[in-house]
């Protein structure tokens, strides 16, 4: 296993991730390389290669799963953990255990009302482990809250400060509180095209000069016949995780991209 200790901001960013110096905020985050998460809270996430947090204000993440060439706009929160609607309290102290919060079972007078941590299943337990999603090349505007288990499909657009509690359909545009679709970023042919092709699953770099990114149906013309003439190389970046530690950051190299 490739594994590295007391990693500097500086040396992350030779192997691919930038994480702006003195901001110790992810936790066991994976990510292809190229990804630009700056300065943002991310706790149990992924992003694939391209993947892009503005680098203004501060967001935050939680075992959330962000796409290739996604994209995430300042003071958002995505995928937050949630609190029991039925249970007596929606306090942690009646859901959470020490291994959870152990900050707050350090003070006595949380810990003299709390669960042990041998007492059993915890609800924590049984609700942390759902995954949010956003697609590959989609794009949460800045101050938008994606409620936690959403899936935000390719391609879409979620619009500035938006609460999206549900799953938001590829290349939909939505926006309001609850989010809805207002329309979508292209006519149901060229979204059929853009799916089948998913070109984020391909080295677009060689043919950059070929294309003009503006011209969306001139693109996807190109593409698909590169890709039918076998021209096109897959994308293989090399993949990573990463930890903040009391002396920097803790590195492991992957066996696999990860996507």
């Amino acid at each position: 296993m490739d594994r590295r200790e007391g990693l500097s901001a500086s040396d992350l960013m030779a192997l691919g991730v930038c994480i702006d110096e003195g901001n110790n905020k992810v936790h066991d985050f994976r990510f292809e390389r190229p990804a630009m998460i700056h300065g943002h809270r991310l706790k149990n996430c992924s992003m694939g290669a391209y993947g892009f947090y503005n680098a203004a204000g501060l967001a935050s993440a939680y075992r959330t799963r962000f796409g290739r060439y996604s994209q995430v706009g300042e003071s958002t929160i995505v995928g937050p953990p949630e609190h029991p609607m039925t249970m007596f309290s929606t306090h942690p102290f009646a859901f959470s255990r020490p291994s959870h919060m152990p900050k707050m079972f350090q003070m006595p007078e949380f810990a003299r009302i709390s669960p042990e941590e041998d007492d059993g299943p915890s609800w924590a337990e049984s609700e942390s482990p759902i995954e949010t999603v956003i697609g590959h090349e989609a794009y949460v505007g800045a101050g938008s809250f994606v409620r936690r288990g959403v899936t935000v499909g390719v391609g879409a657009v979620i619009g500035a400060r938006s609460v999206v509690t549900r799953d938001v359909p590829p290349y939909a545009i939505v926006a309001g509180s609850p989010a809805r679709v207002l329309r979508y970023r292209y006519p149901d042919p060229v979204i059929e095209r853009l799916l089948k092709l998913a070109w984020w699953n391909y080295d677009i770099g060689p043919i950059k000069r070929a294309v003009d990114w503006a011209d969306t149906e001139r693109t996807l013309d190109v593409l698909e016949q590169k890709v039918a003439d076998r021209q096109l190389d897959k994308l293989m970046p090399e993949a990573y995780a990463v930890t903040s530690t009391a002396t920097g950051y803790s590195l492991t190299r992957l066996s696999a991209p990860l996507y």
